[in-house]
């Protein structure tokens, strides 16, 4: 357990509802099969998980935000 989780209220580490349905259907490892045998490459540059990316891609079309807004929001909310 990290220190903002024993502070913080649960409420404000729980992400909105709309996220969490999100959040259980990106779960599914059946979701990813095609993304990762494309994009999960050793070779070169290192680069965020393809997990990740998706989930990110889903905020910024969903709160239609550009890509440096997105970086911003996301590094600054702890339920995103």
């Amino acid at each position: 357990m990290t220190i903002w989780e024993q502070i913080l209220l649960k409420e404000l580490l729980k992400p909105p509802k709309e996220l969490q349905t999100i959040d259980e259907i990106l779960d599914d490892p059946r979701f990813f099969e095609p993304y990762i045998k494309r994009f999960n490459t050793k070779i070169g540059r290192p680069t965020v998980k393809v997990e990740t990316y998706i989930r990110m891609m889903y905020l910024k079309f969903r709160y239609q935000l550009g890509y440096e807004t997105l970086v911003n929001e996301v590094s600054d909310s702890i339920s995103w």
